[in-house]
């Protein structure tokens, strides 16, 4: 017998799927250095295999919406949890780098697969309730972000990097096809309609490029990306401080992100979306390239400065481009003709082609020039880049939560 959920309990519930994926594939990332060390690689060549999880990403963007569409949320919305954990965990447990390759491409496709499920599921929300829990949900996947950073900091130096993620990733497994299992009643469900079938010819010819959104949306949010791959490891190589400092700074641009993401709603009775949009982001850039070109170049008896404003730019970063990427990701949505999750996994598509590329060249900027702060400034450029690309948002329908 289905349980009957209110669209209120049904919010929530779908918040607390935001806040175990942000815990569960953000758990590791602090801990990079200590990964980095186990696979005994350079800057270069470790930054490479990380991003090989794009391979993966692009896979999933590609086909999971449409294997959703065909075969409901409910059973790809649990295989997809357990593809996720069971990825990461073996992941911090192998030391070769072909066998990181294969899990690095299954943890990109388990990342991709939970994301295109659960941001369908608030888009159908969406549309049955009139509950906005795109930008929220982004903010409780950033607090969970924010929780996992904090423990993992706490972690480092007392707990094992393979018991840490093994127990997390069991925990969180649990707790998601738990909270999967009593939405059912409300799930997106199989579409039978032979005319809505989708065959391998249509995954292609009808992919379709919202050009402004998606370079507008890849513009954006590679600077969260850049800090997810670098953000602990660049203060502490620069400053040579401890594991657990280098953590601070990403702990704060996380904090800042689910600021913003939760109080854009309340600001929006003064100016439209584009408008903060275009403020966030000029802010974003000129605070965070700013301040990270300052302290890259204070001499080192100024550590503690230096260090400082890290943590400023790293704040300025994240609040200020809290809520433009969830912002972009609803105008694609709203802009296209096809079914949400089909459009979540297209739109990601792009942007994982987009960003790929990026990645490499960031890596390969280290790895050449031995500085990641000359590398950091791709990611600013870009950040100051996407306000070329607002103008899509200027029809874009808000409904708040």
């Amino acid at each position: 017998m289905s349980i009957v959920i209110n669209h209120s309990k049904e919010k929530k519930l779908l918040h607390t799927l935001f806040l175990c994926f942000g815990v569960g594939i953000m758990a590791w990332l602090p801990r990079f250095p200590e990964v980095k060390a186990n696979m005994q690689l350079e800057n270069g060549a470790f930054g490479s295999l990380v991003s090989t999880g794009g391979i993966g990403a692009f896979l999933g963007l590609l086909t999971v919406g449409h294997i959703l569409h065909k075969f409901g949320a409910f059973r790809v919305t649990i295989a997809s949890i357990l593809l996720l954990f069971t990825s990461l965990t073996f992941l911090v447990q192998v030391r070769s780098s072909f066998l990181f390759l294969l899990f690095n491409i299954s943890f990109g496709l388990g990342i991709t697969a939970v994301h295109v499920c659960l941001n369908s599921h608030g888009f159908h929300l969406l549309e049955r309730g009139k509950v906005n829990v795109i930008t929220t949900g982004a903010g409780y996947w950033s607090a969970g972000s924010l929780a996992t950073s904090i423990l993992s900091g706490l972690l480092v130096g007392r707990v094992a990097l393979t018991t840490h993620i093994t127990v997390l990733s069991v925990v969180l497994t649990v707790i998601m096809i738990s909270i999967v299992i009593r939405l059912k009643s409300v799930l997106l469900e199989p579409n039978t309609s032979t005319e809505h079938d989708y065959t391998i010819k249509d995954i292609f010819t009808s992919f379709e490029i919202d050009w402004p959104v998606s370079l507008g949306m890849a513009c954006v949010i590679y600077l969260e990306f850049a800090l997810g791959d670098w953000g602990t490891i660049f203060p502490k190589e620069r400053l040579d401080i401890s594991a657990g400092l280098s953590t601070a700074p990403f702990i704060v641009f996380t904090a800042a992100m689910i600021v913003g993401r939760l109080l854009i709603s309340r600001l929006l009775d003064n100016a439209p979306i584009q408008v903060w949009a275009k403020r966030g982001v000029l802010f974003a850039g000129i605070g965070f390239g700013g301040c990270i070109i300052v302290a890259t170049h204070l001499p080192a008896e100024l550590q503690l400065w230096s260090y400082s404003l890290f943590i400023l730019g790293y704040a300025a970063a994240g609040l200020g481009s809290s809520f433009v990427a969830p912002s972009f990701f609803a105008a694609a949505n709203r802009r296209s003709k096809l079914p949400s999750a089909v459009v979540v996994g297209q739109f990601g598509v792009t942007n994982t082609v987009l960003t790929f590329g990026v990645k490499w060249i960031v890596a390969w900027t280290i790895q050449f020039t031995g500085s990641i702060a000359l590398a950091m400034m791709i990611p600013t450029a870009m950040l100051l880049a996407t306000v070329f690309f607002l103008r899509a948002l200027n029809q874009e329908r808000v409904i708040k939560s």
